[in-house]
């Protein structure tokens, strides 16, 4: 009998590409409209402050790119304002589970199966969808890397509401080592071993053959392949490869990794609730 799951949670729980997408370009065409800066003019400036920290989810991304900083100064945030806004309306709209996740996700708890998610997405960010997503209340325990450095000494003062309000409901929220990516197997075996579960009680969905399923089996963890996640096909895509943190040379390493890597998924789902058969648990 099966006794956990371990999610990937971008594309697996949640359409991340698509709420980067959406609220990247609402963010990229509001700035046009005030600067009169072609979007593709900014390609390359948010692509090198997104590898100086590591996440094409950088907070205060329009402070540090050097055109607008040259033309507004310390004003950068208050002059384009109405480009933050745009991209917090478009994330909004974006911000939903994948059908079936939420339902499931409760009947895996209601039946005592330890419910875990492992994400590449930094401390803060992931832990905003969670949040936002009512996903801290159904599942136990958060893997995720730790946050960026931060450009302000004293974070409570520029926050805008008390600070439990951007703890975790009842998730366990654990770091991953700083600079470890998939597909380690070893990482995964460290979850495993944290939780105090064997790897054959262990069930993995994720939506990447190559990280997420290689990684999976090589742990020894029947690994289940979320087919309606995959995104490297899709136009959006095309946009985060322009602007991503992944330095020329960390794209290489990970083609080089990945290429040697052959993998054939055990099981594939075309939807999440289709994961509780692996637990017996047929909705």
């Amino acid at each position: 009998m099966k006794k956990a799951l371990i999610t990937d949670s971008d594309n697996t729980l949640y359409d991340w590409v698509d709420i980067w997408y959406r609220s990247f370009t609402a963010m990229l065409s509001k700035i046009e409209e005030i600067t009169g800066i072609p979007e593709e003019e900014l390609y390359d400036p948010i692509s090198q402050v997104y590898q100086k920290h590591g996440t094409s989810e950088y907070s205060f991304l329009l402070e540090e790119i050097p055109v607008l900083h040259e033309r507004y100064g310390a004003r950068v945030a208050e002059e384009l304002a109405p480009a933050v806004d745009a991209f917090r309306a478009a994330r909004r709209d974006a911000m939903r589970l994948y059908p079936g996740v939420m339902s499931s996700l409760k009947t895996l708890k209601a039946k005592g199966i330890t419910t875990v998610a492992y994400t590449e997405s930094m401390s803060f960010y992931v832990n905003y969808r969670f949040r936002k997503l009512e996903l801290d209340t159904v599942i136990d325990y958060l893997y995720s890397p730790p946050d960026h450095p931060l450009p302000y000494e004293d974070i409570s003062a520029i926050r805008k509401y008390p600070d439990e309000s951007y703890l975790l409901e009842r998730t366990i929220h654990r770091h991953t080592p700083q600079g470890e990516k998939k597909p380690n197997p070893h990482i995964l075996s460290c979850i495993l071993s944290d939780i105090g579960v064997r790897p054959d009680e262990a069930v993995y969905i994720g939506d990447h053959p190559k990280k997420d399923v290689a990684m999976a089996q090589q742990a020894g963890v029947l690994d289940v392949l979320a087919s309606y996640g995959a995104a490297q096909h899709r136009a959006q895509y095309e946009l985060l490869r322009k602007v991503t943190h992944w330095s020329k040379a960390e794209v290489e390493e990970e083609k080089a990794v990945l290429s040697r890597v052959e993998v054939s998924p055990t099981v594939v789902v075309e939807r999440f609730d289709q994961i509780l058969r692996q637990f017996e648990l047929e909705p």
